[in-house]
This record gives C-alpha cells, sequence and structure tokens, in this order.
C-alpha cells in the first residue's frame, strides 16, 4: 500500500461516486469495494470526508476521498 495524497480529476456517475479518475493515466472504475465517511481533525478546522474504495479495470484497487461540500477529489492511497 502506497500513501498518496494527491488531488487527481475524477469524474462520477449520477449518483456521484466515481466512474473513472486520472492518475498517470485514466483509469475506469468497474467496481465500489467499500463507502464511508471520515470527520476530520475538527480541533484543525477538517470538515468530514468521504472516502471510496474502488476496484479498477484491470484490477487495481485506490482509494479516493472527497471533502464534504466539496467537487475536489484526492487519490488518498493505492493498493500494490
Amino acid at each position: 500500500m502506497a500513501l498518496i495524497g494527491k488531488p487527481v480529476p475524477v469524474e462520477v456517475d449520477a449518483s456521484g461516486r466515481p466512474s473513472r479518475f486520472f492518475w498517470r493515466r485514466w483509469h475506469r472504475v468497474t467496481g465500489i469495494l467499500d463507502e464511508w465517511r471520515e470527520a476530520g481533525a475538527w480541533w484543525d478546522g477538517e470538515g468530514e470526508r468521504r472516502v471510496v474504495r474502488v476496484l479498477v479495470e484491470g484490477g487495481g484497487v485506490f482509494e479516493l476521498e472527497r471533502l464534504a461540500g466539496s467537487s475536489r477529489w484526492v487519490l488518498y492511497k493505492v493498493y500494490d
């Protein structure tokens, strides 16, 4: 597993779930493996984050996160 923590362009479907994202190349999401919300460090003013673990075409597993109220996504983790 590698922590990345970089903003990435993400396209979402009608329900707001990631359908593809760009990291080194475009990755097409073939499945949502898990989805949850995490509370940020409230003492630092961080808001809630939505985290989505996705399976992509070719078998890679990634975690994408988005701050509540934002359209910006971050590639948080890559699983080997």
